[in-house]
């Protein structure tokens, strides 16, 4: 198991865990379940090593069939709404 050390946005313990991770890629969204990332147990952060950051790239790049595709809602705020 990866040692992952304290989360660099609030300090907290970052233990390896299975997570969901939506992952943008060239203005795609993706999402990958049972990913092995550190979590910090205080804010939520997600860290990946870069073995599992390199396999979800060359996943994105190189699979032809998806195992789900899911319908994503879109919004946009109109310029009345900004504050």
């Amino acid at each position: 198991m990866h040692k992952y050390g304290d989360c660099s946005f609030c300090g907290g313990e970052v233990k390896g865990d299975r997570v969901e991770l939506d992952y943008r890629y060239k203005g795609k969204l993706y999402i990958f379940k049972d990913v092995p990332a550190g979590v910090c147990q205080q804010c939520g952060e997600k860290y990946l090593i870069a073995k599992v950051a390199k396999e979800i790239e060359r996943r994105i790049q190189t699979k032809e069939k998806w195992d789900k595709t899911i319908p994503v809602p879109v919004d946009v705020f109109s310029e009345g709404v900004a504050v």
